[in-house]
Formats: structure tokens, C-alpha cells, sequence
């Protein structure tokens, strides 16, 4: 193969590069959340990688794609119309235990999230309504009602 030749990428590579386009995520932090480096990302959204000098074909295995496609939002079906229906069964298979989850919990997965949610069980029920008031979570008239319940606890 010439070594200015780069492949084509393909079908499902193109599918996950425009997923993270439409959902605004990075490839670096879309590696992250799928458990892969961002060079092997990178490899595989390409369509290539390099070997001494050469350009050579990448072909997801099924299980890296499914993971990749589950984090860029790309479905089960975009997977089968790119010729990927191993890859689009372990998608389904992934995505089984987040489809039986709360679909109001999004974020369930997020360390982002967790380690706030953490933080504000460590606070004191005072600080945590105060934080919340803060970003707009609870009206000054929840925290107010909030203290008063508090101090009947208290007395």
C-alpha cells in the first residue's frame, strides 16, 4: 500500500464520528467513558493506524465497537446497516441493564455527578440546602421550609 495512501473509514467509524459531533463529546473523553486509550480511539474512528510508515486498515472488534457506539449514541440498528451485527447484538446487550435503569437517571454513570453527589452527603443538612439554594436547586422558600422542619426535629 503507498504510504500517502490513507483508507477510508469506515461505515461505522464515520457513524461514531458523527455521533460525537451531534453530542458534543470528545474523542478523548469518549475513549475514556469506553474503556479504550484515545490513540486506539483515534485508530479505530480513522480507519487506520501506522506501521512503519505504512498506513493499515482498523477493524473494531465487535465488543470495542458496541462500547464505542454505546458512548457516542450510535444504535443498534446504524450498527447493522453498516454491516456490523456482531457488533450491533453486543450493543444491545450493553445497553440492556441502562434500559431497565430509571430512564430519569441519565447521569447514573457519570464520576463527574457521583463525586458531587458524594460531596453533598457529607455536608450537614444546612450546607447541603444552602449549595443547592446556590445553584438554584431549592427556592429560599423551600430552604426556609427545610430549616423549619430542622428545628423541630431539633427541639
Amino acid at each position: 500500500m503507498n504510504r500517502d495512501t490513507r483508507p477510508e473509514p469506515p461505515l461505522e467509524a464515520v457513524l461514531i464520528k458523527k455521533a460525537l459531533k451531534r453530542n458534543r463529546i470528545s474523542g478523548r473523553e469518549a475513549a475514556r467513558r469506553a474503556g479504550i486509550s484515545d490513540a486506539r480511539w483515534r485508530q479505530i474512528v480513522g480507519g487506520y493506524q501506522t506501521v512503519s510508515g505504512s498506513h493499515i486498515p482498523v477493524r473494531a472488534p465487535d465488543e470495542t465497537l458496541a462500547r464505542m457506539a454505546h458512548v457516542a449514541g450510535v444504535t443498534a440498528g446504524e450498527l447493522r446497516q453498516a454491516d456490523r451485527e456482531a457488533a450491533a447484538e453486543a450493543l444491545e446487550e450493553l445497553a440492556a441493564p441502562a434500559a431497565a435503569a430509571d430512564s430519569t437517571d441519565a447521569y447514573a454513570s457519570d464520576p463527574h455527578l457521583a463525586a458531587i453527589t458524594a460531596l453533598l452527603e457529607s455536608l450537614s443538612p444546612e450546607a447541603r440546602n444552602e449549595v443547592l439554594r446556590r445553584v438554584g436547586h431549592l427556592t429560599p422558600a423551600q430552604v426556609e421550609k427545610e430549616r423549619g422542619e430542622q428545628r423541630r426535629h431539633i427541639s
